[in-house]
């Protein structure tokens, strides 16, 4: 079948191509009227006959012969996780609000998945990215800026100096997360991490170690390195829990919301209790942490925020209007006591 054009849709309409352009474009504002320069009977007229004709705008074509696209691409490690969904949405509605279109796809901690997406996106035209990389994603990532398009790393870092960058100081948040167990008079307190490496959960881990050193208690330092595939991350967490009773742990730092729920599932395998057997200092918000009793402490981190500053900050280099030292925002998480379904929720101070 031949594709239908603008010039068939104008010539069948009796009207100009420019005409169909500025109706087929135009924007619907508040009243239910296209916001266009054409007479609504002719706009009207216009719409029906390319409704007919079976015509669709070609939004490829147009966003190259402008030059713009309004759109950008969010590439998370995984969408589906809690953490980064609601970046996601976050950042979908502030986009939107801005007239801005957002393409999402996951990585999946593949760095030759996460090559094939940034090279799709850049062929959809997108301004700018947004990505939590993966690692070995540098240099997919590294093309990107290379060839013009602004790309804002979130969550996690990688060399780069053309990179804008909204991230979480995640050695303080491990810091603070392990000096509360300590100071709740906890001496052997231990950390589970994943076998990737991936910079977030590297410096939650140097903040661990900083405060076990500075309590005195650097022998007692250990790291769990878990795989990230959940059937295997669920039952190395069972045998570190196990082995954890035979060595007298007394709490774990639980860096992520799906390691959060691989403890929970070991406690109730093994049939141990919180904070009887274990206390834990969780990371991200989660319904499940309010209705333990008492309350699990948990790590929050500025998710409205990173959204925020990431679209500013890319929207700003999109349009070349943020300097070098501009490109870096650096946020804070805190530690919360309580939570929505237990005692009032508030930060935790030292």
């Amino acid at each position: 079948m031949k594709k239908v054009t603008i010039r068939d849709v104008a010539r069948e309409a009796g009207v100009s191509v420019t005409l169909v352009s500025f109706v087929m474009n135009a924007k619907v504002g508040k009243d239910g009227r296209l916001d266009c320069p054409v007479n609504p009977d002719t706009a009207q007229r216009v719409l029906q006959v390319a409704k007919r004709l079976g015509y669709r705008r070609n939004n490829a074509a147009a966003s190259l012969r402008s030059g713009r696209s309004h759109s950008i691409a969010v590439i998370v490690s995984d969408i589906a996780s809690p953490f980064f969904s609601e970046i996601c949405r976050s950042i979908e509605t502030i986009a939107y609000q801005a007239g801005y279109t957002v393409i999402f796809a996951s990585s999946e901690e593949k760095p030759a998945k996460l090559s094939h997406l940034v090279d799709m996106m850049i062929g959809f035209n997108v301004e700018g990215l947004i990505v939590a990389p993966c690692l070995g994603g540098e240099a997919a990532l590294s093309k990107a800026v290379g060839i013009g398009v602004p790309t804002i790393l979130i969550d996690r870092d990688i060399p780069g100096e053309d990179f804008g960058r909204v991230l979480v100081d995640n050695v303080d948040a491990g810091y603070i997360a392990a000096r509360y167990l300590i100071r709740q008079g906890f001496g052997k307190v231990e950390m589970i991490s994943y076998k990737e490496g991936v910079t977030s959960l590297t410096d939650r881990e140097t903040g661990y170690a900083k405060a076990m050193e500075g309590a005195g208690l650097k022998d007692d330092t250990m790291v769990h390195r878990i795989e990230y595939e959940s059937i295997a991350a669920k039952k190395e967490v069972i045998g570190i829990f196990r082995d954890a009773l035979k060595r007298g742990t007394e709490a774990f730092i639980l860096p992520t919301k799906k390691m959060a729920m691989y403890a929970f599932n070991a406690m109730n395998v093994l049939g141990l209790n919180m904070p009887k057997d274990f206390s834990f200092v969780c990371f991200d918000e989660s319904d499940i942490y309010d209705l333990n009793k008492p309350v699990v402490p948990h790590i929050v981190q500025p998710i409205a925020e990173i959204a925020e500053k990431s679209f500013s900050l890319l929207r700003r280099m999109i349009e070349d209007k943020v300097s070098e030292e501009d490109r870096t925002v650096s946020l804070k998480a805190k530690l919360v006591l309580g939570g929505r379904f237990g005692a009032e929720p508030m930060e935790a101070s030292f």
